[in-house]
């Protein structure tokens, strides 16, 4: 609960860090100042909200509807009324869901929560991350609105188990994100000699990273692992018909396909 209210807290601020100015392409004429094209943040911004809101609530609660009427507004080519009207609505809708899940006065919440399918597995996903501590928590930020519980391993407590003993504990755990960072750079043992500016290298994952990827494609099987590519990343050769998708800034990016990939190895996502 906690965490999810810091999401909303987050959202609510960097929804009030918009202005006419910056949330997209403006279009100067003669006639006056208008709206561009969506710029990607605030784009992103948008669908954030929707999906909080409606993985959260139910339809026929007020934020729903505001969001819902929000998302009819048309701001390409409008003055700055349009934008505001749904930077206002979009902001409300989200102070409402934190009083939701606070105190619910008007029972709006949803019972219901991400589940999978199968009976062997929950709602959990594991996330095997490098270095990259953004993408990390970017991923488990949404893996959280969807509804479903991130477990990343190193926040579990060891209790003298081995990494592949951890692993094992959790054997309800019925999918893997794999993240795949320009962590490393790796070169041939015959360009040791070169000058580095002269040596063919590359930019690669950890190797424990690799591990596990190659783990849980073993253990789950390929339809069960998605591996999501951030950077310059060398990835794995000699590795057919397994997911990848590839991210440029923020997960959001992939969101439809990472739901529709969840929704084929069996979870109901509730969004």
């Amino acid at each position: 609960m906690d965490s999810k209210l810091k999401i909303i807290e987050n959202l609510i601020t960097e929804g009030e860090s918009f202005n006419f100015n910056n949330f997209s392409n403006t279009k100067y004429t003669n006639h006056g100042v208008y709206g561009g094209t969506d710029k990607p943040q605030w784009a992103t911004f948008k669908t954030r909200v929707k999906n909080i809101i409606s993985s959260s609530l139910s339809p026929d609660s007020s934020a729903v509807e505001l969001v819902d009427k929000a998302l009819t507004i048309r701001t390409n080519g409008n003055g700055s009324d349009a934008f505001h009207f749904i930077q206002n609505n979009l902001i409300e809708a989200l102070k409402q869901l934190k009083i939701a899940l606070t105190e619910d006065v008007y029972g709006e919440l949803k019972k219901e929560k991400s589940t999978a399918y199968s009976p062997a597995f929950s709602n959990k996903v594991f996330i095997v991350h490098g270095h990259d501590d953004e993408l990390k928590l970017d991923v488990e930020r949404f893996i959280s609105e969807i509804g479903l519980e991130p477990i990343i391993l190193h926040r579990q407590l060891d209790q003298g188990k081995t990494i592949i003993e951890k692993f094992e504990e959790y054997s309800d755990v019925g999918f893997a994100f794999v993240l795949l960072t320009p962590d490393e750079i790796a070169y041939l043992k015959s360009e040791q000699n070169k000058l580095e500016e002269e040596r063919q290298t590359e930019f690669r994952a950890r190797p424990n990273v690799i591990f596990e990827y190659g783990y849980f494609v073993g253990r789950l099987g390929r339809a069960r692992v998605c591996c999501l590519s951030k950077g310059n990343v060398a990835l794995p050769s000699d590795i057919s018909g397994l997911i990848y998708k590839s991210i440029n800034k923020t997960v959001d990016e992939q969101g439809i396909a990472i739901i529709r990939e969840l929704k084929a190895a069996g979870y109901n996502i509730k969004i």
